[in-house]
């Protein structure tokens, strides 16, 4: 019996005990891949969350802020005590390339018009498109030269453009109307400003830049009030 009694009771113990840890490693796997799982929805879900962000805030076919959070970014920098420069930038006669080449080729030169704008800035500058064929940019900490050749460099790289349809060349222009920021400034005085002036450069003949307007009403560099 001293014998038989333990071989009888330790073996079902024992079984049991082993079936126990096989339940329980088989418990931990599947924890483990659950974990995993989690984890790899929560990388998705990240992604997933930064190109809607993307594309909340980017334009999918030329990589610019879009208005909205272009003006946002430009408020931001109002409040701040540093010079810079904005320009308004929009294509010449867009509807007539609309009109003559499709609708395709209009979104080729947009494309062609942003790889300009993008190419002629700095890093800490910041641009967006704020309508079909406008575009905006902000230019962190220059002068009225420095602005002015970043403008002409903008305005030359979109003429360069070799955009065909049909074998026939696209032409490209931009007209550009640019304002001086001296420390902060009122968002809507800056807009209205930059905007007067692309259109002084319209009626100017288009393809050109106008940073200033020779009237004794001209309103001068925008700044705090």
């Amino acid at each position: 019996m001293s014998v038989l009694c333990p071989i009888l009771v330790g073996w079902p113990a024992s079984a049991w005990q082993f079936h126990q840890s096989e339940r329980l490693a088989i418990a931990h796997r599947e924890l483990q891949i659950m974990h995993e799982t989690l984890d790899q929805m929560h990388v998705q879900l990240l992604r997933s969350h930064a190109a809607l962000e993307q594309k909340s805030r980017y334009d999918s076919l030329t990589g610019a802020l879009n208005r909205e959070a272009f003006l946002t970014m430009l408020e931001a920098q109002s409040r701040l005590d540093r010079k810079g420069a904005l320009l308004f930038i929009d294509a010449d006669n867009f509807k007539k390339i609309n009109d003559s080449f499709g609708h395709q080729t209009g979104d080729e030169a947009l494309a062609g018009i942003a790889r300009a704008v993008r190419t002629s800035l700095h890093d800490s500058d910041f641009w967006g498109r704020i309508g079909g064929e406008e575009f905006a940019a902000f230019l962190d900490g220059v002068g009225e030269a420095e602005c002015e050749f970043i403008a002409e460099s903008i305005r030359l790289g979109a003429a360069a453009l070799d955009i065909r349809k049909d074998g026939a060349r696209v032409p490209v222009t931009l007209s550009i109307g640019g304002i001086m920021l001296k420390g902060a400034f009122k968002v809507n005085e800056a807009v209205s400003e930059a905007d007067r002036r692309l259109y002084r450069a319209k009626r100017n003949g288009r393809n050109c830049v106008v940073m200033r307007i020779e009237e004794p009403d001209a309103a001068k560099d925008v700044a705090a009030a």
